[in-house]
Parts: structure tokens; C-alpha cells; sequence
């Protein structure tokens, strides 16, 4: 089922690439109204799948944006002409939320800056998704996740920590979804602000603020311990045996997340089928276990080793300890417990199905509906309608290249 939690809620959004228009499906995913205003001339970049190292075929999905324009709808509209932006302060008259990601150049010269939206709709909730903030010396500077999010917060750093080179973000979007799901809540907070209130808000999220939060740990922890980042060990150095990753007969890992314990020592010793472990001086306690914990890991790997995945998948259930395989995208598309909780839901876009990531909230026990994206301009006679204009003025409109 569609959720309904942000059902009336008006959603216009003028941006482009992944940040906020992630943000503005997630609403979407909620219940909003969204209309995604898209340039007259051309497509948006996202409708190309620009993703370095994919097969050469056509799979006849744009997953890109798919993925951050599912469920809205779309006018193309040129908001650089005065046609044009008529028919989006029409848009902001009927709004509760604008959300953009264009420059501060671009917000001028279009004339979308919070106080010219205002001026129109008063109890506007507006939104910014910027690269580096709003304020400071790179305000007015572009940016993109791999930089501000990834290498510049300490994330990728840690990352290359236990390797030979620098990691560079092992997922495209990744900061851009993440910070667009934390733009998605502060637009909600704002609207519960409004609702109660009957004020609008300017919301702020960066690509830079978000990978300090998600940072956050190590960049608070430089600061007090006077260091660069919080150390990160290869597997031998590990300080923990059962917070590391263990490699089986047939190449596949299996990672535990193991607070280290008597107790938990002990069933671990046992479905492993190493009791004997316990009576090693080096291993019988929590204490000798952390001070030979390279001798530890080098037991592990031979026992882990001496097995294929397979057989440890039907040993290790009775493990109180949480583990995991180390799974490709592929094996967590088809996970079973991502299937049995729609976190990969199939979309119907005519006689075409396909698997989206459902975005991450679910209420009320009920499984997420998501709806295709739309097509270039899908929606723009139909919007154009609900705004008042005749068929005549849209046929104008589109003569004069202000529509498309």
C-alpha cells in the first residue's frame, strides 16, 4: 500500500543529479505530492545511468533515476524566461515544501532565494540541499558526494586506513541518498513546526554536514585525543577476535559482530566445534583472549578455513554472537530478509517490472507501494491545468519555449 502520512502535502522541487531529488522521493515514498520541475531544453542528468564500469547493454531502465524520482510527477518547465516563472511561482502559491540544490548563483538569477518565495507563499517550508553549507567561504561552490561527503569528512580516510591507496566511495550516491534522507526528516520536522504553528522554515542540509554526522565518532574523538582519526587494524592486529572477518575454504567471509565475554566465548567455542579452545591458557578468559588476540585470530582462520561457506551456514545459526556473510549487491537483492520486508519492492511501469530499494522507514506494519518516475515533462499539460491555463495558453506557453 502507498503510505498516507504526508497525504496533501505539496512538494515542488526544482534540482537536479541525486541529493534532493533523493530527498523528494522519499517524501514522495510518504504520501507526498511531488512535481519535479525539469529544465525545457534537456534531460536531467540521472536519466542516463552515468555510472562508470556497468555492462554495455541497454537493460531499458534509467536506475539512476529510477531510484531518486520514483512516485513524482514531472513538468518541464524554462524557470530562466518570465513565462516560465509565472508558471512556478504559481507552483510555490500551492507549495508547503520548495526544495532545490542550485547554486546561490542560480537561486538568484532565477529569483527562487527563500525571501522571493516567500513573498509569495509566507508559511513556505523551504529547502536547501547545498554541497558545503549555506555559509562560509565555499558557500557559493559546487560539490559532490565522492568529495564532501566521502573524502573530505574523515570517511574515506578511515576506509584507506587498511588499505595500500586511497578507497575511493565504493557506491555511487552514497552520500547523496544518505544526506537525502536526513534532508527528507528536517523537511518533516518543518512541516510539523508549520502545521502546529502556521510558520514556514529554511532548511539547511549539506553533503558536508552529513558525512560529519556520519563521522561523527571519529571526528569528536580526534578532538579529544589530540589524533588524526580513531586507528583502524587489518585483520591479524585486530584487538578483538570476534569483531573481525573470517575467510572459508571457498573465498567467502563470514564477519561477527562479538562483544567479548565468557559466556559468549563459550557458545561460540561450541557450535564451532572447538571446545578445546577454552582450555588454552591464551584463550580461557576475556582478558587472555584481548592479550593474544593475533594468536586468537590465527586459530580462527584455520578453522574457518577448513570449511566451505555452505557448511558454516548450517552450523552457525545456533550462535549466539550476530554475524554475517559479506555479501555482494547481488546476494542483498534477493536476501530473504530483505525480500520478507519489501526493502526491495517491485515497481509496474506499464508492462515493465522492476526491483527498487524501498526508501527505509515502513509505518504502521505496512509494506511500502512505490510508483515509477516519470517521463520528461509527463505531467505538464496536466499540472498546467490544475494551475488555471487554457489549452490556448499552454499551447502559447509551448510555442514561446517556456514549457515543454
Amino acid at each position: 500500500m502507498s503510505y498516507d502520512l504526508l497525504d496533501g502535502v505539496r512538494v515542488t522541487e526544482l534540482s537536479m543529479y541525486a541529493f534532493a531529488p533523493s530527498a523528494a522521493a522519499v517524501l514522495a515514498d510518504w504520501g507526498a505530492d511531488v512535481t519535479k520541475v525539469v529544465p525545457a531544453a534537456h534531460a536531467d542528468p540521472m536519466r542516463g545511468n552515468p555510472v562508470a564500469g556497468l555492462p554495455d547493454a541497454d537493460v531499458g531502465v534509467a536506475f539512476m533515476w529510477e531510484i531518486t524520482n520514483r512516485g513524482k510527477r514531472c513538468i518541464a518547465l524554462d524557470v530562466s524566461t518570465p513565462d516560465g516563472h509565472a508558471v512556478l511561482m504559481d507552483l510555490i502559491a500551492r507549495s508547503d515544501v520548495f526544495l532545490t540544490n542550485l547554486l546561490p548563483g542560480a537561486r538568484t538569477r532565477f529569483k527562487i532565494n527563500p525571501e522571493d518565495l516567500t513573498g509569495v507563499n509566507p508559511a513556505l517550508v523551504y529547502a536547501r540541499a547545498t554541497a558545503h553549507g549555506d555559509r562560509g567561504p565555499q558557500r557559493d561552490a559546487g560539490g559532490f558526494d565522492h568529495t564532501d561527503f566521502w573524502g573530505r569528512t574523515g570517511l574515506g580516510h578511515a576506509a584507506s586506513l587498511v588499505s595500500s591507496e586511497f578507497v575511493p566511495q565504493p557506491i555511487p550516491a552514497l552520500g547523496d541518498l544518505s544526506a537525502g534522507a536526513f534532508l527528507a526528516g528536517a523537511i518533516a520536522a518543518a512541516l510539523y513546526r508549520r502545521a502546529i504553528r502556521g510558520i514556514g522554515c529554511v532548511v539547511d542540509v549539506s553533503l558536508l554536514s552529513s558525512g560529519i554526522w556520519m563521522c561523527s565518532p571519529a571526528v569528536v574523538a580526534s578532538q579529544l585525543y589530540g589524533i588524526d582519526a580513531i586507528p583502524r587494524m587489518r585483520h591479524a592486529d585486530l584487538p578483538n577476535p570476534l569483531v573481525a572477518a573470517y575467510t572459508t575454504r571457498d573465498g567467502r567471509q563470514i564477519y561477527f559482530a562479538g562483544v567479548v565475554t565468557d559466556r559468549n566465548f563459550e557458545n561460540f567455542c561450541q557450535v564451532i566445534e572447538r571446545p578445546d579452545l577454552l582450555d588454552d591458557p591464551r584463550f580461557g578468559t576475556a582478558q587472555a583472549r584481548l592479550a593474544n588476540a593475533r594468536d586468537c585470530i590465527a586459530v580462527l582462520d584455520k578453522v574457518f578455513a577448513a570449511r566451505d561457506l555452505a557448511e558454516w551456514r548450517r552450523v552457525l545459526p545456533g550462535l549466539s554472537t550476530p554475524w554475517t556473510v559479506i555479501q555482494t549487491a547481488g546476494e542483498a537483492a534477493i536476501d530473504p530478509q530483505v525480500s520478507a520486508n519489501a526493502f526491495m519492492t517491485e515497481v509496474q511501469a506499464g508492462k515493465r517490472a522492476y526491483q527498487l530499494a524501498a526508501s527505509p522507514a515502513q509505518f504502521d506494519g505496512a509494506l511500502p507501494a512505490l510508483k515509477p518516475a516519470p517521463e520528461h515533462g509527463q505531467h505538464s499539460e496536466e499540472i498546467l491545468l490544475e494551475l488555471g491555463r487554457t489549452w490556448d495558453e499552454i499551447s502559447e506557453l509551448k510555442a514561446r519555449g517556456a514549457v515543454h
